[in-house]
C-alpha cells in the first residue's frame, strides 16, 4: 500500500506507524466541512476533501514523523513550523479540522479543570464558528441577536467572544495558517522567502515550512517561479511542498482538458525533477498510510542534501472516505472532479444526505431535519446547521477519541518551545537603532570596520550617503550606500533581490559580504536571482513576514527589498498587495517590504518603448493610504534622509508594511541647495520642501510642484530665466506626499496652503493621470507639463530625444510655466465661475 515512486529521489519506503484515530478525525472532518457548504450554501467541495488526508496527517502525526510541530494554544508561536495552505479555496477543510481540535480540547478541560488543555476561546475555533462561514464580521456581530438566539444553548459558545468571521480563502490570520491563499499561485510563491529565514538566522531543522497546493494554481507565474528561487536559496529539506494532483481545476482538466492528450510529454514529475527538486511520488495521496510515510521520508532526509522537496500525490477532487470505486454506497457514482468544485448542490439534496448516510452508519448517529428538505426560514437553518455540526462533534465522545486528540494536541504543542537556538539576538529590533534617524546620519564619507563571524575576516567599508554639488550622481547612486548603511547598522538584516540586474539598479553593493548562500556565505544578504520580477518579490516578502521574538509587539527579523526596472514593477504588485494586508491584519509585528522602481521615468524609453516607465510604476499609489511610503527621488542628497526618514516610521508605526523608491536613470550633479528656499540637505525628510518661494513686493503667479529627475533638473536650469523674466511662482519638490503628510501643520500650511491647490500646475516625469499629490484643483490637468501630454507612448530613442518628446526639456518647461503664471487671473476667475454656479 505504501510506495513512493523513485524520481531524482533515491529512496526507499519509509513505512511508519501512525495512530487510527487519524482516520476518524479525518471522516469527521470530511463531514464538517461538507455541512460549512450545506447549509451556508457557498464555497468549495471537491478540492477541499481532496486535501483532507494531507491536512489531517501534517497537523495530527507529530513532528517526529513529518508532522508540523506546532501549538494550538499559541497558534502564531514564531517557532511553530510554518504551515501554508497556499491552495485557498481549500480552506474549509483547515476550519472543519480547526474546529474538531477547538472542541476536543474545550471539552477535555471542562472535563478536568486541567490547564494544560486551556485555549483561549479568541485563539480557539469552534463548532460555532461553523456559522460564520463566508460571513463577515460586521453580520455577525448581530446575526444571532436578530433572530433571537442569542440566549439558545445550542450557540452558547458565543457568549462573550462572538462567532469569528470564516473567509472563503485562506488568510494568514487563520489558526495555523501562515499565508492568504487566495489568488492563484501567490499564497506558496513566498514559501522560499519564508524557509530561507530561518536558514540566515541559524535556526535548528524546525521552523520548516509545509504548503500545499494543486496542479492548477502551479501553472501560475509566481508558482512556477518559486522553483528556480527555492533551489537558488538551496533551502533544502526546510521547504516541504504537498501536491494533491487530481488534474482538475475550476471549470476543467488540465490534461485532457486545458492540454491535448496527445501531449503526453507534459508530465508535472518532470516540470519538478528537471527544476532540481527533491521529488517523491504518492500513487494514493488519500491514503494516510503513504502520506504519513512521505512526512516520514522528508523528515529523516540528509539535511546535507539543499534541494527543496515536493511530495506529489494522487488524490480525488471529490474524494469521500467511505466511497468505493467511485461509488457512494447506496447511491451511487460520486461527484469527483472540476464538477466537485463548487458548492452547487442545493440545500439537504439528494447527494448531501448520501455522504451524510455513511457518516451515520460509520458512527452510529443521525443528523436532524436532512431528510425534510432545504430549510427557508434563518432561524431554523442555524439551529439545524449547528445542531448538526454538534452531532458530527459528538464522536469525539466515542471510544476516547477526543480524549486522544485533546492530548495528542497537548503533546505537540508541548514541543514548541520560547528558546529555540538562532544567530541573531532575539530580544531586539535593529531597525529602532538611533544611528537610523534622520538627524543622526553622517554628513560626510564613512570608513566602517566590519567582521564576519563566520570567517573571522575583517574589512573597511566606504559608506557616502550625501555627496558635494556638482558631483555627477544621479539619485539612484544612493541607493547602495543607504542599503550598505543599513546593514552596518543592523548587522546585515537587510535583504536585496533583483531580477538579473541588481548592478544596473545599485543594490548590488549594499551587501557588505556579498552573495547570500546557507553553507558557504551564511552572512551574504544579497540574494541570487533569475529575471522574475512576481517570484522575486515574492521570496522578499517571505523573508519579511517572518519574526524569531516570541514578544507579538517587538519584532526581531530582517527587511528586504526587490527591484527592477520602473516599467515591469506592476509584475510585482499582486504579491505586495496581498502582502500588504496580511501585514495589516497580523498580531505580531513584521518586517518591511521595499520595492525599487528603478530607472523609472520617460528617460527609460532610451532603451526601448517597452521601457517607458511613466505609467506603471503608479502601480504603487494603490494601497490603503498609510500602509505604505512612496519617495520618488530626482537628487542623490534627497535619498539618504528621505528613505531613513520613511524607514523611521516604518520600523515605529505597524501599518507600514511597504516603502516603495523611484528613482531614475540619468547621473545628473548633485543639486546646489545653497540657491534653494529651503538649503537644507535633509530638507527630503520633510516630504515636501520648497525650491524656490515667491519673491517679495511682486504679484504671486502661482505655485509650481515638480516631481522626478529630468523635470526638477530642468526646472533648476530655467531659474536664471524665470527670474530674468520676472515670473513669480513658487517651486516645491514633492519626494513624498506621505512624508509630508506626517509633518506638523504648521509646516505644511508654509509650504503649501490649501488654498494653494486651486492655483497650481505639475510638472513632472509621471503622468496626469496620477497626480503626485491628491485633491489639486480643477485647472491643474490643463496647465501640468508630464510625460503623457498627448496620451501617446514615446517613440523611444536617445536620452535628450526622449525628454523632448516628452515635453520635459528646458524649452517645453519655461514655456508651460510663463503660461501658467500668465494666465493666473483668468484661472481663478473662471473657478470663481464655477463656484458662483453651485
Amino acid at each position: 500500500m505504501t510506495t513512493i515512486e523513485t524520481q531524482l529521489s533515491p529512496i526507499s519506503p519509509v513505512p511508519a506507524a501512525y495512530d487510527r484515530h487519524m482516520e476518524d478525525i479525518g471522516y469527521m472532518t470530511c463531514m464538517a466541512l461538507v455541512m460549512l457548504g450545506n447549509y451556508s450554501q457557498t464555497g468549495h467541495f471537491g478540492g477541499p476533501l481532496a486535501y483532507t488526508p494531507y491536512n489531517v496527517a501534517v497537523h495530527l502525526a507529530g513532528p517526529e514523523l513529518g508532522g508540523l510541530r506546532y501549538d494550538y494554544r499559541r497558534p502564531k508561536h514564531p517557532y511553530g513550523d510554518k504551515f501554508m495552505l497556499a491552495g485557498g479555496h481549500c480552506i474549509p477543510t483547515c476550519y472543519a479540522l480547526w474546529m474538531i481540535m477547538g472542541q476536543a480540547l474545550e471539552r477535555k478541560f471542562e472535563m478536568t479543570g486541567d490547564l494544560r488543555y486551556k485555549v483561549d476561546p479568541l485563539v480557539a475555533m469552534l463548532p460555532v464558528d461553523a456559522l460564520g462561514f463566508r460571513r463577515g464580521a460586521g453580520a455577525l456581530k448581530t446575526l444571532l441577536q436578530s433572530l433571537g438566539l442569542e440566549d439558545h444553548p445550542l450557540f452558547a459558545q458565543a457568549k462573550g467572544r462572538g462567532i469569528r468571521a470564516l473567509a472563503g480563502h485562506a488568510e494568514s490570520t487563520d489558526l495555523t495558517n501562515d499565508v492568504n491563499g487566495g489568488p492563484s499561485g501567490i499564497g506558496i510563491a513566498t514559501a522560499a522567502g519564508k524557509a530561507a529565514f530561518w536558514d540566515f538566522i541559524g535556526a535548528p531543522s524546525s521552523p520548516k515550512v509545509i504548503a500545499f497546493e494543486g496542479e492548477f494554481a502551479l501553472t501560475e507565474g509566481h508558482a512556477q517561479e518559486l522553483k528556480t528561487q527555492a533551489l537558488a536559496l538551496q533551502v533544502g529539506k526546510r521547504l516541504r511542498v504537498l501536491f494533491s494532483l487530481n488534474n482538475s481545476g475550476i471549470d476543467d482538466s488540465l490534461l485532457g482538458g486545458v492540454i491535448a492528450e496527445k501531449y503526453d510529454g507534459y508530465r508535472i514529475i518532470d516540470q519538478w525533477t528537471s527544476y532540481g527538486w527533491n521529488v517523491f511520488m504518492m500513487e494514493d495521496g488519500n491514503d494516510y498510510g503513504e502520506v504519513v510515510a512521505v512526512l516520514k521520508a522528508m523528515e529523516e532526509w540528509d539535511p546535507a542534501d539543499r534541494r527543496p522537496m515536493i511530495a506529489i500525490g494522487k488524490t480525488i477532487k471529490g474524494y469521500w472516505p467511505a466511497a468505493i470505486r467511485g461509488e457512494i454506497p447506496n447511491y451511487g457514482p460520486q461527484v469527483v472532479g472540476y464538477a466537485s468544485h463548487p458548492y452547487s448542490l442545493k440545500m439537504n439534496s439528494e447527494y448531501f444526505i448520501a455522504l451524510a448516510e455513511t457518516f451515520e452508519r460509520q458512527y452510529g448517529v443521525e443528523f436532524k431535519g436532512i431528510r425534510q428538505g432545504a430549510v427557508s426560514d434563518p432561524r431554523e437553518r442555524l439551529i439545524q446547521f449547528k445542531t448538526n455540526i454538534d452531532i458530527v462533534m459528538s464522536v469525539l465522545d466515542h471510544n476516547g477519541l477526543g480524549d486522544w486528540l485533546a492530548d495528542r494536541l497537548v503533546e505537540i504543542g508541548d514541543t514548541v518551545k520560547d528558546d529555540v537556538p538562532v544567530r541573531i539576538d532575539v530580544r531586539h529590533d535593529p531597525f529602532l537603532d538611533d544611528r537610523l534617524r534622520v538627524a543622526n546620519l553622517p554628513r560626510e564619507p564613512q570608513k566602517v570596520s566590519v567582521t564576519n563571524p563566520f570567517s573571522g575576516k575583517q574589512k573597511e567599508v566606504g559608506i557616502t550617503l550625501f555627496r558635494r554639488s556638482g558631483e555627477a550622481m544621479g539619485a539612484r547612486r544612493a541607493i547602495s550606500e543607504i542599503i550598505k548603511w543599513m546593514n552596518y547598522v543592523t548587522d546585515n538584516r537587510f535583504f536585496t533581490i533583483a531580477a538579473d540586474l541588481s548592478e544596473s539598479i545599485n543594490v548590488e553593493h549594499g551587501s557588505l559580504w556579498g552573495h547570500y548562500d546557507p553553507e558557504k556565505n551564511p552572512l551574504g544578504t544579497r540574494l541570487k536571482a533569475a529575471i522574475q520580477e512576481a517570484g522575486n518579490v515574492s521570496t522578499a516578502i517571505g523573508f519579511v513576514s517572518q519574526s524569531a521574538s516570541v514578544d507579538p509587539a517587538k519584532f526581531s527579523g530582517v527587511w528586504a527589498l526587490s527591484g527592477t526596472y520602473g516599467a515591469f514593477t506592476p509584475l510585482m504588485y499582486t504579491p505586495a498587495r496581498v502582502w500588504s494586508q496580511q501585514n495589516q491584519d497580523s498580531k505580531f509585528r513584521m518586517g518591511v517590504l521595499h520595492i525599487l522602481a528603478a530607472h523609472s521615468g520617460p528617460e527609460t524609453a532610451a532603451d526601448a518603448r517597452t521601457h517607458f516607465g511613466i505609467f506603471a510604476p503608479q502601480v504603487w499609489k494603490l494601497f490603503p493610504r498609510g500602509q505604505t511610503i512612496h519617495l520618488s527621488f530626482w537628487d542623490y542628497n534627497d535619498v539618504a534622509p528621505g528613505y531613513f526618514a520613511a524607514a523611521e516610521i516604518a520600523a515605529r508605526d505597524p501599518h507600514v508594511g511597504i516603502i516603495i523608491i523611484e528613482v531614475a536613470r540619468p547621473d545628473s550633479p548633485v543639486a546646489d541647495r545653497s540657491r534653494f528656499a529651503d538649503p537644507e540637505i535633509t530638507a527630503a525628510a520633510k516630504g515636501l520642501y520648497v525650491i524656490r518661494d515667491f519673491g517679495p513686493n511682486r504679484p504671486r503667479q502661482g505655485y509650481v510642484i515638480v516631481q522626478g529627475a529630468s523635470a526638477t533638473v530642468n526646472v533648476l536650469k530655467e531659474l536664471p530665466h524665470l527670474e530674468e523674466r520676472g515670473i513669480n511662482v513658487k517651486i516645491i519638490s514633492v519626494v513624498s506626499e506621505d512624508l509630508f503628510d506626517r509633518q506638523p501643520d504648521s509646516y505644511r500650511r508654509k509650504v503649501l496652503p490649501p488654498e494653494a491647490l486651486f492655483d497650481l500646475m505639475v510638472i513632472s516625469t509621471g503622468t496626469r493621470r496620477v497626480w503626485p499629490i491628491r485633491d489639486v484643483g480643477p485647472l491643474t490637468d490643463k496647465y501640468s507639463v508630464t510625460s503623457d501630454w498627448d496620451n501617446q507612448w514615446l517613440s523611444g530613442g536617445l536620452e535628450a530625444d526622449v525628454i523632448a518628446e516628452a515635453h520635459l526639456d528646458q524649452v517645453s518647461i519655461f514655456a508651460g510655466i510663463q503660461r501658467f503664471a500668465e494666465d493666473r487671473e483668468q484661472r481663478l476667475a473662471g473657478q470663481r465661475k464655477l463656484l458662483d454656479a453651485v
